[in-house]
């Protein structure tokens, strides 16, 4: 299968090759941008960093000094990212932000003080929850994840007779990804890191979406190679079927396993803050 990557660079690079090792064919073309952001050194040495994604190691304003703190990390590859940036005591979560979230309360008594390197726009409040528990808690934004400009997305729909399927990382890609679709009758595969991020391509006529059982890289690769875990209709409603459960639940918001989806309201694991976590 011939299948479109919309997730950003370079990030994609390693789902592309993922795709590949499965036997499909990649075509990058991510929908969003990657720019970093200006950000000052750390002034005082926190008790941990958090890094909810790759980028947020990428672009943070590294200082050596600060090199021996712990550092927790949503998952194994933004843990990597930090370990290559130099720091020796990282901590990997399970790839989602709920797993982040426990793995602080876990391994640091509050009151700490963290400071989280990520995105502008986040996906959930990772800070609003820690601080209920005690934990203070600095946000640094060090980068933004822009739109691609529509016009060079329009390109794709050339390509589209040649595309199998599309995978789709967050809730903001998947809001691009429809309006390259909209008017086009494609009618591929869309597999999805989360139920949010479907939900947002459900107004697509004749696509066949599918959405991971978790929120992470590996769930989204298991998802192919199974040819999709669940499916939803072409317009979906607010009760979806949830993986493997086989009855319908009531949908709540999804955060994927990189911060560049759009913010949410969570509250200690329900509508409100980030649940206790999930681009």
């Amino acid at each position: 299968m011939r299948i479109w990557v919309t997730r950003t660079a370079p990030e994609n690079a390693g789902t592309a090759a993922s795709l590949e090792d499965l036997g499909h064919t990649a075509l990058n073309a991510p929908v969003l941008e990657v720019r970093a952001l200006e950000c000052d050194p750390l002034r005082d040495t926190p008790d941990a960093i958090v890094f909810t994604s790759s980028n947020g190691v990428r672009h943070h304003p590294a200082c050596s000094s600060l090199f021996h703190i712990p550092v927790f990390a949503v998952g194994i590859r933004t843990a990597e990212a930090a370990l290559a940036a130099g720091y020796v005591d990282v901590r990997s979560a399970d790839g989602d932000i709920v797993d982040l979230q426990r793995k602080v309360l876990a391994e640091l008594p509050p009151p700490a003080r963290l400071v989280h390197f990520g995105a502008r726009e986040v996906a959930g409040n990772l800070k609003g929850f820690l601080r209920r528990f005690g934990y203070l808690v600095e946000r640094r934004a060090v980068y933004a994840a822009q739109p691609v400009a529509i016009r060079w997305l329009l390109d794709i729909r050339t390509e589209l007779p040649s595309i199998h399927g599309i995978l789709v990382h967050s809730p903001r890609a998947a809001e691009r990804v429809a309006r390259v679709l909209a008017g086009t009758g494609w009618c591929g595969r869309v597999w999805c890191i989360s139920e949010a991020c479907a939900l947002k391509l459900s107004g697509v006529a004749g696509i066949e979406i599918h959405f991971a059982s978790r929120p992470t890289e590996a769930a989204v690769m298991e998802m192919v190679r199974q040819n999709g875990v669940v499916r939803m209709p072409a317009r979906a409603s607010m009760r979806v079927v949830a993986a493997g459960a086989g009855r319908p639940v009531h949908l709540a918001p999804d955060v994927p396993a990189n911060d560049n989806g759009t913010p949410s309201d969570w509250d200690a694991g329900g509508p409100g803050d980030e649940p206790p976590p999930a681009a």
